[in-house]
């Protein structure tokens, strides 16, 4: 889901500069297009000419290159395939590891051991579970809402997984204040992605959704933490 933004005078300039350098270029393609029974569009020369093609987009927040816990937090119990919070912790470990935002996870099983040989690990907060784990900041999912069903009652948002993303840092022991590292507000960074009813009949299964809405959850929060690039005529990549 994205939101568009209005260009200022100084990228108005800018833009401005760019078709004047292409312009006999856009149109000698313009003249071989129509002789060749081509037909593109003005956006879609432009696009072939580089000029909008791609435009980076900055990480709102870079990760420690030291361990990094994900720990997918399910308080209210909304999660009711329960296997869901290890695939969005798998799938975004990949995601952050893949496009290096971060260079160390801790490993699924090194939560799991605490969980079972801790008897206070339900009263520990996400601080000192991180620094039980070994990590250095640890990446922390809230789960706000979760939908992964195959009956399906409303066909434009049949499935859907929210999250609320913080970024703790564990080696902050003196100062409450100061232990969450991102984002500014104390609210956390919400995120949400969706299933339509097509895409969930041609999943056909809860694990398969699931699994769908880990991905896209994961692909949507790792590019919190990394720089992409996006395109002026498509989807961000």
């Amino acid at each position: 889901m994205g939101t568009g933004s209005a260009r200022g005078p100084a990228a108005s300039s800018e833009w401005a500069r760019a078709l004047r350098r292409v312009l006999p270029y856009a149109l000698s393609i313009s003249a071989w297009a129509w002789t060749t029974g081509c037909g593109y569009s003005g956006g879609k020369l432009l696009y072939m000419l580089g000029i909008g093609r791609e435009s980076n987009v900055k990480a709102e927040f870079r990760l420690t290159s030291g361990p990094i816990l994900i720990l997918v937090d399910d308080v209210d119990e909304r999660v009711d395939w329960p296997v869901a919070k290890y695939y969005i912790a798998d799938e975004l470990a990949q995601q952050l590891l893949r496009h290096k935002a971060a260079k160390r996870i801790v490993p699924h099983r090194t939560l799991q051991q605490l969980r079972q040989s801790d008897t206070d690990f339900q009263g520990r907060g996400c601080r000192e579970v991180g620094e039980l784990a070994g990590a250095q900041q640890v990446l922390w999912l809230q789960v706000q809402e979760f939908l992964a069903q195959e009956d399906i009652s409303d066909a434009s948002n049949a499935a859907y997984l929210a999250v609320v993303v913080k970024v703790i840092n564990v080696l902050e022991r003196d100062n409450r204040t100061r232990v969450r590292l991102w984002p500014g507000s104390s609210d956390g960074r919400l995120v949400a992605v969706q299933l339509a009813g097509d895409e969930v009949v041609r999943l056909g299964g809860v694990d398969a959704i699931a699994r769908e809405l880990a991905r896209r959850i994961a692909s949507t929060v790792g590019r919190l933490f990394y720089d992409y690039r996006a395109d002026d005529f498509g989807t961000a990549s």
